[in-house]
């Protein structure tokens, strides 16, 4: 097969990571967090590019806002998942693999950052979203053992349905490393630039930003340097798409701009 069978445009790429880095990640602090607070009774007094604000709830209901977004992280990673399987145009196949990836890469992460940690949204401690809980140490101990595994286990999955994509020859190497190691780049500058203009400043860039997006999403390092050693190499091209890279520019514009600073409803 010649190359132009197999071709990944860049920008589009860069587009792609744009648009779905704030969609994605507004799905999991409004979609998960905000929405749980609100449907309980609380009020959502901050929201923020990566983080959500509830007050006036306790004990398990402050739990389920906690534990929210990572339950509709692996919601839409199975929805989306569901979705790839059917799917029939390239571009459509790459939009619903990215997401379903990210999503699913986020959720196991948050799972070894909080047992790594003991902060975040599942840390058990006393400055963690689930915490404070009777031997947080042994919480800390199950969550990363957990997490690990479900990602080792999930960057082998991202690996065989990009090479059910794509194919199973070294020629596929170059359009893994554009796809994988373009979008995680641009999803990662993007989450920093943003987080930078939090008011909480660096904080808010290192624990949030720079850990769901560079440090959730790490998988797609080993996704793109992948060699596969077979013998099929699948047509599979994404064209230069203005629109996508229009529409995730402005939607990153927008993201930054209004919920960088935080939105706040005291």
């Amino acid at each position: 097969m010649t190359n132009e069978t197999q071709r990944i445009d860049i920008a589009t790429v860069v587009g792609l990571g744009m648009l779905l880095m704030p969609l994605l990640t507004m799905w999991h602090e409004i979609g998960g967090h905000a929405a749980a607070c609100a449907v309980q009774g609380g009020k959502v007094a901050t929201i923020g590019a990566f983080y959500v604000d509830c007050d006036g709830l306790e004990g398990l209901p402050r739990v389920v806002v906690a534990i929210a977004g990572v339950a509709v992280d692996c919601v839409l990673a199975l929805l989306a998942f569901a979705l790839w399987r059917g799917a029939r145009s390239d571009l459509a196949r790459l939009v619903l693999w990215l997401t379903w990836v990210t999503k699913a890469f986020v959720a196991a992460g948050y799972f070894c950052f909080s047992g790594a940690t003991g902060v975040g949204d599942l840390g058990p401690g006393d400055g963690g979203g689930i915490g404070p809980l009777p031997l947080p140490f042994l919480w800390r101990a199950g969550e990363l053992v957990i997490g690990i595994a479900a990602y080792v286990l999930l960057v082998r999955a991202a690996i065989r349905t990009l090479t059910a994509m794509l194919g199973d020859s070294p020629a596929t190497v170059p359009a893994r490393r554009t796809i994988a190691h373009g979008y995680y780049a641009t999803i990662g500058c993007a989450a920093v630039l943003v987080g930078l203009l939090n008011p909480l400043g660096i904080f808010i860039t290192i624990m949030s930003a720079a850990a769901s997006s560079f440090g959730g999403n790490a998988g797609m390092i080993s996704v793109g340097f992948t060699v596969p050693s077979g013998a099929t190499t699948k047509p599979f091209v994404i064209a230069r798409n203005w629109p996508i890279i229009v529409a995730g520019a402005v939607v990153l514009a927008g993201f930054g701009l209004v919920l960088g600073p935080s939105e706040h409803f005291r």
